[in-house]
């Protein structure tokens, strides 16, 4: 009996082809905020029929349901094992894929650095002063100008900046046939 069972289930692995998917990567949403997503990396090996010729029905589909998942979710092992069953599912259904089974060698989370948590870095190993705060303000001496002298290179400390609002400027666009 053990050696029926075992011939048996060597026939099926016999014909069966391993797809080793390496260094994954998509973005897929967090629960942590409101269209905030990460970036994943994932290393799998697929074993089914046909799977080495049918790679980029594979690919499809694999892209298709980690995207349906969140990335708290896919981390957790109740997580993977419905990730496994929806991917053998969805590529026998959309694309007639013969999966066996789906074997995730690692998934791993690439953090990608917020913003807001490259300020908050900084401002905690104080490399740069808030513009909020109110210290002491340094001030050049003023210079005088003479009349006659030419400033080829003003100093950027010294030039005034107004943001300019373009639909006041009645001649904008003219240039480019615009009325």
């Amino acid at each position: 009996m053990k050696k029926l069972f075992l011939s048996l289930a060597f026939c099926i692995f016999a014909f069966a082809d391993v797809l080793k998917v390496r260094d994954f990567q998509t973005d897929i949403y967090s629960k942590a905020g409101q269209n905030l997503t990460k970036k994943i990396n994932m290393n799998l090996e697929v074993v089914g029929r046909d799977v080495e010729e049918n790679e980029a029905y594979v690919l499809d589909a694999l892209n298709i349901i980690v995207g349906s998942f969140y990335v708290e979710d896919i981390l957790t092992s109740m997580g993977k094992e419905k990730f496994k069953e929806l991917f053998i599912k969805y590529a026998a259904k959309k694309h007639s894929l013969d999966i066996d089974d789906v074997l995730i060698l690692n998934i791993k989370v690439i953090n990608n650095l917020e913003l807001s948590e490259i300020i908050k870095a900084i401002k905690s190993q104080n490399l740069c002063s808030d513009p909020s705060v109110n210290e002491e303000i340094v001030t050049k001496p003023e210079k005088k100008k003479k009349g006659n002298e030419i400033i080829i290179s003003p100093d950027p400390n010294d030039v005034v900046q107004k943001p300019i609002d373009l639909n006041n400027v009645q001649e904008f666009g003219k240039d480019f046939g615009e009325k």
